[in-house]
């Protein structure tokens, strides 16, 4: 499919859109990726694809998802960045430190897992 055409002269949105229906999403590691930013290449994918969902893990980390492969290729994702969590929980708690902020990420993770899991996309 020629994605060019269907997006002008932005070769950033034609290449996204080529990933996105090839992985069902796009990672966006940085924080200068803004709020806007992600809002107007959602808007700008909408005539391409019925779902775009913009989730974002941490100030780092956020994802585009257009379909279920990518919702749960996100979610094995957010699962290994869990598991990553609960060593460093465990490994505070053997050595005596506060592990309360730890502990609310892995909630946050959990929940945000949680809602993913549940996220339905039309086909």
């Amino acid at each position: 499919m020629e994605w060019n055409a269907r997006f002008g002269d932005d070769p950033f949105i034609a290449e996204l859109a080529e990933k996105l229906h090839v992985h069902g999403y796009k990672a966006f590691y940085g924080e200068h990726y803004s709020e806007n930013d992600m809002e107007r290449y959602r808007k700008q994918l909408f005539p391409i694809f019925q779902n775009v969902m913009w989730v974002e893990v941490d100030s780092s980390k956020k994802y585009l998802i257009v379909d279920y492969r990518g919702r749960n290729t996100v979610i094995k994702l957010i699962n290994g960045m869990l598991n990553t969590r609960r060593t460093l929980k465990a490994n505070q708690a053997m050595n005596g430190i506060n592990k309360t902020e730890t502990q609310q990420e892995i909630t946050q993770l959990t929940r945000l897992v949680h809602l993913l899991q549940f996220a339905t996309f039309r086909t």
